[in-house]
């Protein structure tokens, strides 16, 4: 009884916030006033502010977190990146893949968000900045990797800055933005489709890239690590290299914080100056597991994006995942991203 209650109770909360169109509980109010199938799986949303006010200002590479009810009364919190124009202060624009097997976040975001519905989310942040300067760019998407990627690539063009865009897809009916993309672009554009055997040739671009170019890339983490790795065999500067996962290679889900670890081992994690030790399960992040200890970690994009968890380890060997540490931070002063990054040994001891 006491079950079903609970269960009843939970369904009476999703059709009160449905009845009221109002979700979240952040300062930035925001309305759906556009809903676009751009493929057979990702769909765009548009999002203005409810009384036609400007939006915060927001540059290339930003994201914002979407608040979701999951069909069992959970809420959670998806970062999506803002892939409109980002000169644009009317709207914002995210797309998001569905992916049937993921978490349920993409799955209630297309079967919940139409015309009308309230967003409150938090203010857009930017962990994948664009460079200031006027060295050219390569900018590098897969899939729905393409997201951030397409806003830089208009704030390029508006600054009159040289660039190519490659764009790596399984056809053109799956790729997002694609007819748009090439119509804005022109030569600029590359599109490679898998199921037309069109492959990317990363060592190729890299070594004829400009030695100044700087190296955007955005999508699955086998073309991250693919790029990543082409670099260091060409001795790029690392500095030069510059990425975002929407999920690290354990990851399940396209947004920067879905999804649950796999295939990993168990750990132990001493948490020096909390005096605890802690077992970090196969399926857990490290991040995880302090936070259900009950230590005030902080972070934000869960995805080894931005810095804000990162910790000293005093002892053990870490394996970085993140795409945000430089090499002197994580070999000079040690540090590494919980939420994501694991270990090679068996035991970690972190200064937190």
């Amino acid at each position: 009884p006491l079950l079903e209650e609970n269960r009843q109770l939970k369904l009476n909360h999703i059709a009160v916030i449905n009845q009221q169109q109002v979700l979240g509980d952040g300062p930035l109010e925001l309305v759906i006033s556009g809903v676009r199938q751009l493929t057979p799986r990702v769909r765009a949303y548009e999002l203005r502010d409810p009384n036609g006010a400007e939006l915060p200002e927001i540059t290339a590479g930003s994201h914002i977190r979407i608040p979701v009810l999951l069909s069992d009364g959970e809420t959670l919190i998806r970062h999506y990146s803002i892939c409109s124009n980002p000169a644009r202060r009317d709207i914002y624009e995210i797309a998001v893949l569905r992916e049937e097997g993921g978490a349920g976040g993409s799955l209630a975001i297309h079967q919940q968000f139409n015309l009308g519905l309230i967003l409150r989310c938090e203010v857009p942040e930017n962990y994948f900045p664009l460079h200031t300067d006027d060295s050219p760019a390569v900018l590098i998407a897969g899939g729905i990797g393409i997201t951030p990627i397409k806003s830089m690539a208009q704030a390029l063009t508006a600054r009159d800055s040289d660039f190519q865009l490659h764009y790596v897809g399984r056809n053109d009916g799956e790729m997002a933005f694609r007819d748009r993309l090439l119509r804005e672009f022109g030569e600029q554009m590359h599109i490679y489709r898998s199921e037309q055997n069109e492959r990317l040739d990363i060592y190729q671009l890299l070594l004829n890239a400009p030695k100044n170019a700087v190296i955007y890339v955005c999508g699955p983490g086998r073309l991250i690590d693919g790029v990543v790795d082409a670099a260091l065999e060409l001795n790029i500067d690392s500095e030069r290299i510059r990425f975002e996962r929407f999920s690290t290679e354990r990851y399940a889900s396209n947004s920067p914080i879905s999804g649950s670890p796999i295939s990993d081992y168990p750990i132990t994690v001493e948490l020096a100056r909390s005096a605890l030790t802690i077992e970090v399960s196969a399926d857990q992040s490290i991040l995880d597991a302090m936070l259900d200890a009950g230590v005030d970690a902080p972070y934000s994009c869960g995805a080894g994006n931005c810095k804000t968890c990162a910790v000293k380890v005093l002892a053990g060997k870490p394996e970085h995942r993140d795409s945000t540490l430089t090499d002197s931070e994580r070999q000079q002063s040690q540090l590494m991203c919980p939420c994501v990054s694991r270990a090679t040994s068996k035991k970690l001891i972190l200064d937190i």
